[in-house]
């Protein structure tokens, strides 16, 4: 099954009222066939985090998608967290000089999940979580990493930052998902005392490999302003990684009212009309498992052009289908 991704970073109401930059950031990266999410919170006492730790994630994200086979060779974790620091250590130097400031100014944690040909790589410095959902149920993989007090932290700037990062690797046979968090969103999303996720993770892992990124992503800065940040002065971020499987099922396994939800097929008409609705968008979406332009579709419904096109663009604004040089196809097959 395809992994798919999405992506988004919050200003904190404490920032807004500040005038301060948001300082989460988040990047997402398909290359060679590898898929990277990456997270990064910069440190409120760094006057210019928000461009390190944008900074950090392209960084590590370019870096781990380019050599995702060595990392996953190699048996020497030093080696790698050593390198990965190396990388946007330098990375950071860089941009230092672009904005005439110290390393510290830059500081950030860091966060990062990848897969590729049967495997993943996770690597975890400073607070925020990172989670997954496996046969087995959600699942933390590395909680915050927290200094002397709570609300302390290592940075990859830190003088200890290689003796803090955490790595893992392993087979993703029985793994479907993967969630990275900045601190902010772990307020609601994780339970500190007993190291546990929100059930509603699950639920977003699941609209990631249902919806198009470029749909979901808006949806879910809704939901973090609605729901999260009434809990947080902080800056809020995600980075979701999923595929189909038995824990996410694909969309011809959905029931009738969340395949409802999903086509955004309105519910007050007669419960046949609805059904015949939601059956014939079913039908688009079985023959769109691979891409077809909007003629041959129609040809193969036998009808129309101009009433495929009005129901495309149902699905299209929904992010069920997308469009592409080849034509339409459904999001996640």
């Amino acid at each position: 099954m395809q992994w798919n991704s999405v992506c988004c970073a919050v200003q904190g109401r404490g920032h807004a009222k500040k005038n301060i930059p948001c300082q989460d950031k988040v990047a997402r990266l398909e290359e060679n066939g590898v898929h990277v999410i990456a997270l990064a919170d910069g440190a409120g006492s760094a006057s210019m985090s928000h461009f390190g730790a944008a900074c950090v994630v392209a960084g590590v994200s370019k870096f781990v998608a380019e050599n995702f086979s060595d990392i996953i060779a190699q048996s020497d974790g030093r080696l790698v967290t050593q390198k990965i620091l190396s990388v946007v250590l330098q990375a950071l130097t860089d941009e230092a000089k672009i904005r005439d400031c110290t390393l510290k100014d830059l500081a950030s944690t860091l966060l990062v999940a990848a897969v590729g040909d049967g495997k993943f790589f996770l690597a975890h410095l400073g607070d925020g979580v990172i989670g997954y959902l496996s046969d087995a149920g959600l699942k933390t993989a590395s909680a915050p990493v927290n200094g002397e007090f709570s609300n302390e932290t290592v940075f990859v700037t830190s003088a200890n930052a290689a003796e803090h990062m955490r790595i893992f690797k392993g087979d993703i046979k029985k793994i479907s998902g993967f969630i990275l968090m900045s601190d902010g969103s772990g307020q609601k999303l994780y339970n500190k005392r007993n190291k546990n996720l929100a059930t509603a993770v699950k639920r977003l892992m699941h609209r990631t490999c249902l919806v198009d990124a470029e749909i979901l992503t808006p949806q879910l800065e809704d939901a973090i302003k609605s729901v999260i940040l009434e809990n947080t002065q902080d800056d809020c971020s995600l980075a979701i990684l999923a595929r189909h499987s038995e824990q996410l099922p694909p969309l011809n396994e959905l029931p009738l009212n969340e395949r409802q939800e999903l086509f955004r097929v309105d519910g007050n008409n007669a419960f046949r009309k609805v059904r015949k609705k939601i059956f014939r968008l079913d039908k688009i979406c079985e023959l769109l498992a691979r891409p077809l332009t909007l003629r041959q579709l129609a040809r193969k419904l036998h009808v129309k052009p101009l009433y495929v096109k009005q129901k495309l663009r149902q699905l299209t604004d929904a992010g069920i289908v997308t469009r592409s040089a080849n034509g339409f196809k459904v999001h996640g097959c």
